[in-house]
């Protein structure tokens, strides 16, 4: 299973959240909350932000529209 930062797009507000891919590509799981940037060093927030500025090259997904897909466990 991978996983990325994409913006989910829910009731008129977009935020940064955790996507998580089968090995297919398909979406199987998205977090629940948004995810808020942390580091315990400044270094580690600074590439944390890296990856939040990647999400926003990715087409904005619709919560409303994503189409869940079975996890690879869930296919077995």
């Amino acid at each position: 299973m991978t996983w990325n930062y994409r913006v989910i797009e829910d009731k008129g507000e977009f935020s940064i959240h955790e996507v998580y891919y089968n090995k297919g590509g398909a979406i199987t799981n998205v977090s629940v909350d948004a995810i808020a940037p942390v580091g315990e060093k400044l270094a580690e927030l600074r590439d944390e932000m890296k990856h939040y500025a990647e999400a926003l090259r990715h087409r904005v997904l619709k919560m409303s529209k994503i189409k869940f897909a079975p996890r690879e466990d869930d296919e077995a």
